[in-house]
């Protein structure tokens, strides 16, 4: 027997044991509308993702994370040598000192010049110089306070905190480096709020803004919008997804995207009343008959015949 002659037995012989099964089922062929999609590629990011950088210069003491720590907001990541912070903030806290104790000096002066005043001692005039003498205190005292408030600011640039909880994505410093202001430390993002961007054609930017329809790799997006700009290059228009809390992506992943931009009508047929043999793809007919068919888009289950059949028709399978 020859090689085709063997195929074509072998294939009556498969599809006689379909036919002779007594759990059949059947399925009339119906008219039906049938949603259009791009497949498309999209990029996952995060939506709260940075960067921290020195805010002083100094020599960095102590690195407390690594990449892919889990920290939570507000978390001490890096300390930078504080010696020069410190001195600032004694040296601050001196000059209060100092203006504080001028200030109760020129107050006591203040009012014993304002009696003697009163008792027409000395002249009004020697009042108003005590006054002024009193204010520029006063005035010492707010710069110095300034100062100290300063100080402490640039001491707490000393300890890099989290602005957010996070995981850390990349480290750019050891410890006993020397950083300046602007030297970045860490990287990290939010894991929790994730988006997806993806370029659709220009031509298809009114169908999705219409449907509202998307998936990312099976999964439902929380939201959606597209940019109402073109990119003169590409003539592509972009599309942001955001992801569920719970999606399980990570940045830097590239995802497949399924956006609607349209419908037709069509017929449909149960994905399992689908038969291969070979390069044949094929449905059973309620005759017994096998007819090629050629497909579409799955979905739900069911299949789209593009060519092969038609509605009113009706099709058996197991």
């Amino acid at each position: 027997m020859s090689l085709r002659a063997w195929a074509v037995a072998l294939f009556v012989v498969s599809t006689a044991s379909v036919v002779t099964s007594t759990d059949a089922a059947e399925h009339q062929v119906q008219s039906t509308t049938i949603a259009e999609y791009l497949r498309l590629q999209g990029l996952v990011e995060s939506t709260n993702s940075a960067t921290v950088s020195a805010q002083v210069s100094g020599r960095v003491e102590k690195v407390l994370v690594d990449m892919g720590d889990n920290v939570p907001a507000g978390a001490t990541l890096v300390t930078i040598t504080s010696v020069e912070q410190y001195q600032m903030l004694t040296q601050a806290q001196a000059q209060v000192a100092a203006a504080k104790a001028t200030l109760v000096a020129e107050q006591q002066e203040f009012d014993r010049v304002t009696s003697l005043v009163e008792r027409d001692l000395v002249p009004v005039a020697e009042r108003d110089r005590a006054k002024a003498r009193l204010d520029n205190a006063k005035a010492q005292l707010r710069s110095a306070e300034a100062a100290v408030e300063r100080a402490e600011e640039q001491l707490s640039y000393t300890e890099v905190k989290a602005p957010y909880g996070g995981i850390v994505s990349e480290r750019f410093v050891e410890p006993g480096e020397l950083v300046q202001p602007g030297t970045p430390l860490l990287s990290g993002f939010d894991p929790a709020e994730l988006r997806l961007h993806v370029d659709l054609p220009a031509r298809y930017a009114q169908s999705a803004t219409t449907y509202q329809w998307a998936r990312v790799n099976g999964l439902e997006p929380t939201a959606q919008q597209v940019f109402p700009t073109v990119h003169s290059q590409s003539s592509t228009v972009r599309m942001r997804l955001i992801l569920p809390s719970d999606s399980g992506l990570m940045p830097g992943q590239w995802q497949p995207v399924l956006v609607k931009v349209g419908e037709h009508e069509g017929v449909q047929v149960p994905t399992e009343a689908i038969y291969h043999q070979g390069e044949l793809t094929m449905v059973r007919m309620q005759d017994n008959s096998w007819r090629a068919v050629r497909l579409g888009l799955s979905q739900d289950g069911f299949v789209e015949v593009v060519s092969g059949l038609k509605a009113g028709e009706v099709i058996s399978y197991e």
